[in-house]
């Protein structure tokens, strides 16, 4: 198995706009980029490549993690014109990839959301979810 490098650094900005009109949803919000589960076909990929990095290898063995996402969350959601937008979580890769059980930034970001009552959509392939069932089922309550 191959070293894993985490590259930690602070982000100005959590909140990305989508441009075009074909998905449910006009931002995102990714607290990593890169994925240890390594799947051959994930769309993401290409998205390595805007940072230098190979979009094959590095992209399952160089992950950027956004050790301030949370904060800086909190910071653009207390924007009125940042509020109650859809907002799809980490959509270059699984919010709970593996370096989730070290960084545990995927929790905290969704307790933003629940805090400042903005609706988040996720979609996942790791069972580290189950982890933050507890948070998840308050957001469908609110």
């Amino acid at each position: 198995m191959p070293k894993v490098i985490f590259e930690e650094i602070p982000c100005k900005g959590l909140l990305d706009r989508v441009s075009g009109d074909s998905l449910p949803f006009r931002r995102t919000a990714n607290p990593y980029r890169g994925c240890q589960h390594a799947c051959l076909y994930c769309f993401a990929r290409g998205t390595h490549e805007f940072l230098g990095y190979i979009a094959g290898r590095d992209f399952d063995t160089r992950i950027v993690v956004k050790t301030n996402a949370p904060e800086v969350l909190r910071q653009e959601l207390r924007s009125p014109s940042r509020r109650g937008e859809l907002v799809a979580l980490d959509t270059a890769c699984d919010p709970y990839k593996p370096a989730e059980q070290k960084y545990l930034l995927t929790r905290q970001v969704f307790t933003a959301f629940r805090d400042f009552h903005n609706p988040v959509s996720i979609t996942i392939k790791g069972v580290l979810v189950t982890r933050d069932l507890d948070i998840l089922v308050e957001r469908t309550e609110v």
